[in-house]
């Protein structure tokens, strides 16, 4: 299979497995001194991979003091909830995401700790972690384990324990997630690699997939121009805009808000002539219980979605590394 890695890929997913306990040991730290609220803090990827944590907590009926912001509202106009015994989780690879770094600060100016995944040593977000987690590719493993560790020391996830008895089988089930994603991946990049513009389509713990894959992949790393739509939001505009030759990309998961999916789909396939979608029921995880699937889309979604990656960056001659702003100019 075309630049495909298997021990790599693999081997990322077990250190996400692997930060688990320690994660949980941390959050079982702060539930015992106590805190007023949690807040999930972040910029572009990551306050959107978060919200994908917010969306779970959600379904599963949590009431804790869960609060979501973007660093760079955050440093200018605050939450009247933050406080002292608040505590922020935040997650970077990079460790020195400016406005993550300064909303940080001001976290600890006020005396809150911070719950940090900095996959960058030395740098000033993995020195400012008060409780710092750190390996390469664990991501998604930090966030859940945050989220759900809350949940149950709270008592509002009496499945924690069978949910991790079961993510430990994620690492095999996603290297076949690749496996089985790519003939897909590669019929959607040769076809849609030069759209003038791309509605990606998603509900759920997946809207803000669409929007993460839109905004940071195919706008940043592939120069496409993109519109990411909630499914929820779909018939209040975007609906008029779909024609013949207007390409729809549908991001479809498994958890309460697929019925919104099904609708935009069967609304699209009306209108449009290329409807192309990506559906986490296609593929196999094995180890893992129905009653979670849906709880698993991000990971799996994100998993098929590599595949693209390596697919658009083919097909338009383009790496995915190269920027013309981002990083490169003083902004």
């Amino acid at each position: 299979m075309f630049n495909f890695d298997e021990a790599k890929i693999r081997q990322e997913h077990q250190n996400g497995v692997d930060i688990i306990p320690q994660v949980e040991k941390f959050v079982d730290q702060v539930c015992s001194d106590g805190y007023s609220n949690i807040f999930y803090i972040g910029i572009g990827g990551t306050v959107l991979y978060a919200n994908q944590m917010m969306h779970i907590a959600k379904q599963l009926g949590s009431t804790l003091p869960l609060y979501i912001e973007n660093a760079a509202d955050f440093n200018l106009v605050g939450n009247p909830f933050f406080n002292e015994k608040s505590i922020v989780i935040i997650e970077s690879i990079s460790g020195d995401t400016k406005e993550v770094v300064e909303a940080v600060d001001k976290a600890h100016q006020v005396g809150a700790k911070v719950i940090g995944y900095v996959e960058k040593e030395g740098t000033p977000l993995y020195e400012k972690s008060d409780y710092l987690v750190t390996t390469v590719g664990g991501g998604y493993y930090f966030w859940y384990t945050v989220t759900l560790r809350f949940l149950k020391n709270a008592g509002q996830f009496d499945k924690y324990d069978q949910f991790m008895k079961e993510i430990v089988h994620m690492p095999d089930a996603v290297v076949q997630i690749y496996k089985d994603a790519d003939e897909d991946a590669k019929a959607y990049a040769e076809q849609y690699c030069d759209e003038p513009i791309t509605y990606l389509v998603g509900a759920g713990n997946l809207e803000d997939w669409a929007t993460c894959y839109g905004m940071c992949i195919m706008e940043e790393m592939q120069w496409m121009r993109t519109r990411p739509i909630s499914a929820a939001n779909f018939f209040h505009g975007t609906l008029e805009v779909i024609e013949r030759d207007i390409p729809v990309m549908l991001i479809k998961g498994e958890d309460m808000a697929r019925p919104q999916m099904d609708r935009v789909e069967k609304f699209v396939n009306t209108i449009s002539a290329k409807v192309f979608v990506f559906d986490t029921k296609k593929f196999k995880l094995d180890g893992i219980s129905d009653e979670f699937r849906g709880m698993l889309s991000p990971i799996v979604m994100r998993s098929a979605f590599q595949r693209l990656n390596v697919h658009l960056e083919h097909c338009r001659r383009h790496p995915l590394a190269i920027r013309r702003y981002y990083r490169r100019l003083d902004y």
